[in-house]
């Protein structure tokens, strides 16, 4: 009989539980506690003869083991892996010498971030080569990662279903887990495409089953309800058109709405929050048939905006670029839908997602850094567009002290600190092409008088990378480090400081009341 290996999920069927000897299976979890509690569930579930070994990264193999209160081998040798790329170059060597792999499950723990440092070519080649080795020593290999990254990580190994034996994701949505496979392959057959519901427990995660929603009569479908002021004044297109003097009363309107449309108008930034908790009452009252527009009607939102107005259950957000004639066009694209994302119960984790820090201004040098790595490891903001990370060094004359007291942070996220005469500036939900932009709201006078020259991070490692520099390193003689450019980027040369005016001496006449 194959040997084969079981993930532990219990209710989950075979296709997608087991893991067949040898092979080599990949699963990325959004938070390091449900990767943490998923790999104490696979050592648990083994019989008391399984030949294991535990390896972590980034962490104490004790923290997975502690805890395991049921079942397992009755040996589990325990190892850790420095957080570099040579030690993952030479896991296969290492694990030679410590241990006899042939016949072993080995469960690799990791953050995702520790193959980051590799491009698509790079990890492709060292998946064909830990591929290699486990066949020849006919074993198999779970690897479960964590933490950002994780996204880029799944969707580069999602086409090397000829190496790897299984991918899948476990995806954190607020109030409930969802188990993404994408191709699992043991001796029971091939399963792709799956996603499944799960809920953790004190033995681990079980397969949890939606409850089916009753079929609605669709009578509605071809209604728009929408505020007066999304038209501009113009009468109702239509008969089937109805208009509310008020976003309150289109939202108590829409509370027997089953599949109509209905279009919000948002003014002014100050409505968003408002209208974020009535898209998402009746996302959660009315269910997937009802179609939720929302029309800007002056600049208002920013891109965490439209996050938060996304994931409480808008169907579609149209741009106050959109002109009047185009909106009936964005609205007949959305008939028929079915609105197909998760809507946590809970709005205030959405709140907390799209506005995780609480803290703006200047901070000190350790907290400006734990602030930074505590929202790059947020699993609900975008991977790469957190915001950006400006390091701004001064003109000759000018210190970096006299440059932060121009500084101004209006918006919660917006963070500063100044490290041996350069001056850090973190801009929140920020993109790259806007900080000019950005810069010239926080500083009260040109910024290119101000600093001779400027380096910009925006994906999450650089920053990550960037803000460890700043922790490990003296701040004297610091000098920031050169961000990496993408191939075919063209760097922008820092443009030319004006020149400061140097005060001139006056030397004033003296008048006599005999001159006059």
């Amino acid at each position: 009989m194959a040997q084969s290996f079981t993930l532990g999920i219990r209710h989950l069927w075979d296709e997608l539980l087991l893991m067949q000897a040898p092979g080599l299976y990949w699963l990325n979890a959004d938070r390091r506690q449900d990767a943490v509690l998923l790999c104490r569930q696979v050592i648990g579930s083994q019989p008391a003869d399984t030949r294991a070994a535990l390896i972590c990264a980034g962490g104490a193999p004790a923290e997975v083991v502690d805890e395991l209160e049921y079942g397992g081998p009755q040996k589990l040798p325990l190892f850790s892996l420095p957080e570099s790329g040579p030690a993952l170059a030479h896991l296969s060597e290492d694990l030679m010498r410590g241990l006899k792999p042939r016949g072993r499950l080995l469960l690799l723990l990791a953050p995702a971030r520790l193959w980051q440092a590799l491009d698509p070519g790079a990890l492709w080649d060292w998946v064909a080569q830990m591929s290699r080795w486990l066949c020849r020593q006919g074993c198999t290999l779970l690897i479960v990662g964590h933490g950002p990254g994780g996204n880029a990580l799944h969707a580069s190994l999602s086409s090397r279903h000829r190496t790897l034996q299984g991918l899948s994701r476990l995806r954190w949505l607020q109030d409930k887990h969802q188990y993404q496979v994408a191709f699992w392959c043991n001796h029971d057959g091939v399963s792709a495409g799956q996603q499944l519901a799960l809920l953790p427990g004190e033995r681990g995660w079980q397969l949890w089953e939606d409850e089916p929603q009753p079929s609605r009569l669709r009578h509605d479908e071809h209604q728009v309800l929408a505020e007066r002021h999304v038209l501009e004044g113009a009468p109702a297109l239509s008969e089937h058109w109805r208009l509310f003097d008020s976003n309150r009363a289109l939202a108590e309107a829409g509370r027997q709405a089953q599949a109509a449309t209905l279009v919000f108008a948002l003014r002014h930034s100050e409505q968003v929050e408002e209208l974020a908790r009535q898209i998402h009452q009746l996302r959660r009252l009315r269910g997937k048939g009802i179609k939720l527009v929302v029309r800007e009607l002056s600049v208002s939102l920013r891109h965490t905006d439209e996050h938060l107005l996304l994931a409480c259950g808008a169907n579609l957000i149209a741009s106050h670029h959109v002109p009047l004639s185009r909106v009936p066009s964005l609205l007949e694209a959305v008939q028929g839908q079915s609105f197909g994302r998760h809507v946590p119960s809970d709005i205030g984790e959405l709140f907390a997602a799209t506005r995780p820090l609480r803290l703006k201004g200047v901070l000190g040098q350790a907290s400006f850094c734990r602030a930074l790595i505590s929202l790059m490891s947020h699993p609900l903001l975008p991977e790469d567009d957190k915001g950006v990370l400006v390091a701004l060094q001064p003109v000759s004359g000018l210190r970096a002290g006299q440059a932060l007291t121009l500084c101004r942070m209006h918006r919660d996220g917006d963070l500063a600190m100044t490290v041996d005469n350069h001056l850090f500036v973190f801009l929140f939900a920020c993109r790259v092409n806007e900080v000019d932009v950005a810069l010239g709201h926080i500083f009260r006078l040109s910024v290119s008088g101000l600093f001779g020259r400027r380096r910009v991070w925006h994906q999450d490692r650089h920053i990550l990378d960037q803000v460890r520099l700043l922790q490990a390193q003296q701040p004297t003689g610091w000098s920031p480090a050169e961000p990496p450019r993408s191939a075919g980027q063209k760097i922008q040369p820092s443009a030319p400081p004006v020149p400061r005016p140097l005060p001139q001496g006056i030397r004033l006449p003296v008048f006599r009341e005999e001159d006059e």
